[in-house]
């Protein structure tokens, strides 16, 4: 037998062997975790602004994303840390692409005279508790006893460039943790 032909016998050996032993012994499973993220279209509305302009979500949709800060306006506005906080930092998230709009419940002349001050719109759900709107759309309001506005609970909604929200249910899902988040959209991380 020639040289040729024993380095060649002796390479079909370990090959066999290896595909062998490789069909025989089994490989680890691997597991793959898939999160299911509910986006839907977030709800439209039409608020008016702190100068009593009226304001349309579909007017910042598909151009922007969009950070929606429902807050509790019976404190006002200077009265509020987070919207302080997003105020002293509005400048820096707009140039990031990023379209702040705050709403609340009507404002007295009081608070109304701090939100002109605002960089970005503050806007008020005269119907806040009322069927269709903008409160109960996206799960806020507080509904009232009879005859009354409805409160706003604080609550923090990203929309991206696509109008899509993350839903829970049947209304769109707040970020878990605010603070973190605003932390992060300031820091760019």
């Amino acid at each position: 037998m020639k040289l040729r032909e024993k380095i060649f016998g002796c390479v079909l050996l370990v090959v066999a062997t290896v595909t062998a032993w490789r069909i025989l012994t089994p490989r680890d499973d691997v597991k793959f975790v898939a999160t299911i993220v509910d986006e839907r279209p977030a709800p439209s509305f039409q608020l008016l602004d702190q100068n009593g302009r009226p304001v349309q979500l579909e007017g910042y949709l598909h151009r922007h994303r969009i950070v929606l800060i429902f807050f509790d306006g019976r404190n006002g506005l200077n009265g509020n840390s987070i919207l302080q906080w997003i105020r002293k930092f509005a400048p820096a998230i707009k140039r990031t692409g990023i379209r702040l709009i705050a709403i609340s419940t009507p404002l007295t002349p009081e608070f109304k005279s701090q939100a002109e001050s605002f960089p970005f719109p503050v806007l008020h759900d005269t119907w806040s508790g009322q069927p269709g709107s903008c409160s109960v759309k996206w799960g806020t309001a507080i509904l009232p006893a009879k005859d009354s506005v409805a409160t706003i609970k604080p609550a923090i909604f990203v929309i991206e460039r696509t109008g899509l929200v993350e839903w829970d249910g049947d209304t769109p899902k707040p970020v878990n943790d605010p603070e973190l988040f605003l932390t992060q959209l300031i820091t760019g991380s």
